[in-house]
């Protein structure tokens, strides 16, 4: 437990300096010395890569933590079965790259008239799908080794603070645009290079050409669950990223409006974060509760988690919107990404919609139920796309957003309701309906403070002010009994330390 414990509060330190990063990139260095268009071109390329990249992987990579505690227990047998992941994957992406290369056209035609400029990128987020369908194998691979800390340093601290410098370079003339993303992709690859003599430092990498001789039987099995985490994980990374692809392919000036589209939906994420967190804990103890059919307490885990993660979210919610104008204030040619100012609300209500039902795709994935939630997800990927197809036109960038908060809207709906049939469980408390009382009343309460001519000032006393108020408000109505007890304990250690 105390590895699980360790690496789990440095995943978290490592996630908020990676959320630092990304906001540096995003919101000063990118806008400062990146053209609109030129940003939204680049997010284009990493956001396709990324979404084929959920493809190409075949849905290996759940296979790897799935399976390979099996063969773990002998080194040679683990390092086989790894060995035959890895053809198989190439054998995935190949097929992947027969059928990119079929529908190249068809790739072309769906972003219209910006179809043309992103011709000549298309090889380069071929070479950057490859990349990261070996880095997110490598990854689960070190995660199933229980090494999870320097996968997740290189991701969410190395990769941004590489690509920071590397715009920075841009900047100084030392290579022009099309370098510039030649450049990010290698970024990856040392990604993916470091990583593999990581794991080879420690022992947990034996690089030979042995492949694992599995049973039929067996070898069916695996390809079976293979097949199906690719249709889960392909649908869920098409929901995540087809908005931003439909911006640059739907809206005039695609690539300037998937710019302001993007960095205003990265500006929303940082409300996800506790969710995040609190889940890596929840989600054992929820697996763990399944595990002994204890239905109470996954129905009381379901409760705490709902009104925890509100809780907190709502307060980052809170801050991100009361702080808007003067974020935008601040950040280079804030006037053109200023146009995103109600995606960035519409996003966070998003994330507040997420945190308000719970759990509830958590509780499907670890009960006997999973095979729901691929189900849902492929029906909201038709949703999803509809949605966008039709409101981008009409509303542009508030269009991607709008789609995308109906779309999670449904989503959740669907899987707290097949819940509540099947589990007759909820994840809504008295606690729940407090925490949105007072975020409406916080933010009708934030339009009365006056405005400071100082952007940076503004932003501190309004963050303080919004913060002191909330939590008391929260504390005061005992809406999470957990936040009370761990500020009872935080009082009772300052009365020691003051005595």
């Amino acid at each position: 437990m105390g590895i699980v414990i360790r690496q789990s509060f440095w995943t978290s330190v490592i996630s908020y300096i990676g959320v630092v990063l990304g906001y540096v990139n995003l919101l000063y260095l990118y806008p400062r010395f990146l053209d609109p268009d030129q940003i939204g071109l680049l997010r284009t390329v990493q956001d396709a890569a990324i979404l084929f990249a959920a493809f190409a992987q075949a849905g290996l990579s759940q296979t790897i933590v799935r399976y390979f505690p099996q063969y773990s227990k002998d080194r040679d047998e683990g390092q086989k079965f790894i060995n035959l992941i890895f053809v198989l994957s190439f054998g995935a992406f190949i097929l992947f790259g027969i059928a990119f290369f079929l529908l190249k056209n068809n790739i072309i035609d769906f972003f219209g008239e910006n179809g043309n400029q992103l011709e000549n990128y298309l090889v380069l987020t071929l070479w950057l799908t490859l990349i990261m369908t070996l880095i997110t194998l490598t990854e689960s691979y070190s995660r199933a080794n229980l090494k999870v800390t320097t996968p997740n340093f290189l991701r969410e601290i190395g990769l941004r603070a590489m690509q920071g410098v590397l715009v920075l370079c841009y900047f100084l003339d030392l290579y022009d645009f099309y370098s510039f993303l030649i450049l990010t992709v290698f970024s990856y690859i040392l990604n993916l290079l470091i990583l593999l003599v990581y794991l080879k430092s420690v022992g947990t990498l034996k690089l030979n050409l042995s492949i694992l001789q599995l049973p039929k039987k067996k070898f069916q099995e695996i390809i079976q669950f293979s097949v199906f985490s690719l249709a889960g994980t392909g649908a869920l990374l098409t929901i995540i990223k087809i908005d931003s692809l439909m911006v640059s392919a739907l809206s005039t000036n695609g690539f300037v409006n998937n710019a302001i589209y993007t960095t205003a939906v990265y500006m929303a994420t940082v409300i996800e974060i506790p969710r995040r967190a609190i889940n890596q804990t929840t989600n054992t103890l929820i697996a763990r509760a399944f595990e002994k059919n204890d239905l109470t307490e996954v129905e009381a885990l379901y409760k705490k988690t709902t009104v925890n993660q509100l809780a907190i979210g709502a307060l980052l919610f809170l801050g991100v919107w009361a702080n808007l104008e003067s974020i935008y204030s601040i950040m280079p040619k804030g006037d053109t990404f200023m146009a995103g100012y109600s995606v960035v609300i519409i996003i966070g209500v998003v994330k507040i919609i997420d945190m308000l039902f719970g759990p509830n795709g958590e509780l499907l994935v670890l009960s006997k139920y999973y095979w729901f939630h691929t189900s849902a997800l492929m029906v909201m990927i038709v949703i999803s796309i509809s949605l966008n197809y039709f409101l981008i036109p009409e509303y542009g960038i508030e269009g991607a957003a709008y789609a995308t908060v109906i779309t999670y809207l449904i989503f959740n709906l669907i899987k707290f309701t097949f819940v509540y049939i099947k589990l007759k469980i909820q994840p809504f408390t008295l606690g729940c309906l407090k925490v949105l009382a007072i975020s409406a009343l916080v933010i009708l309460l934030n339009n009365w403070l006056p405005s400071l001519e100082n952007s940076y000032l503004d932003i501190l006393y309004r963050s303080t002010i919004i913060s002191v108020l909330y939590g008391v408000l929260v504390i005061m109505s005992r809406s999470s009994a957990e936040i009370n007890t761990l500020f009872e304990k935080g009082l009772s250690m300052i009365k020691s330390l003051w005595k």
